[in-house]
């Protein structure tokens, strides 16, 4: 429950302002966080820049390898992993995924 056992510390900036970003992920480790969840590329950037020790959870964010974010998303290496966007590298695996659970499926469209 938050504030029993738990402290989540919300730094909001305005969108386009990335620089800020970094100023909010040197806060955040000054304040001795366990974790730094991110949801966007630049705020993961800025996370990655900043700490090498704290685990960065990421979400929503573009192609972690082709950002430098990752070293590979089988192995992401570092302390960065989480969740991203299709990217180059997950549209085969996703597809072979697809017709593994529906091996009838012959057209498939992406919306």
């Amino acid at each position: 429950m938050e504030g029993r056992n738990i402290a989540i510390e919300f730094r909001p900036t305005e969108p386009g302002d990335y620089e800020r970003f970094r100023l909010l992920a040197d806060e955040l480790i000054r304040l001795r966080v366990d974790v730094l969840v991110t949801s966007i590329t630049q705020a993961t950037l800025a996370a990655k820049k900043a700490t090498t020790t704290i685990p960065i959870v990421m979400m929503n964010v573009d192609d972690p390898v082709e950002s430098g974010l990752v070293a590979s998303l089988s192995r992401p290496g570092g302390n960065v992993t989480g969740l991203c966007r299709m990217s180059p590298e997950l549209v085969g695996k996703s597809l072979a995924t697809l017709k593994e659970a529906v091996p009838a499926v012959s057209r498939i469209a992406v919306l």
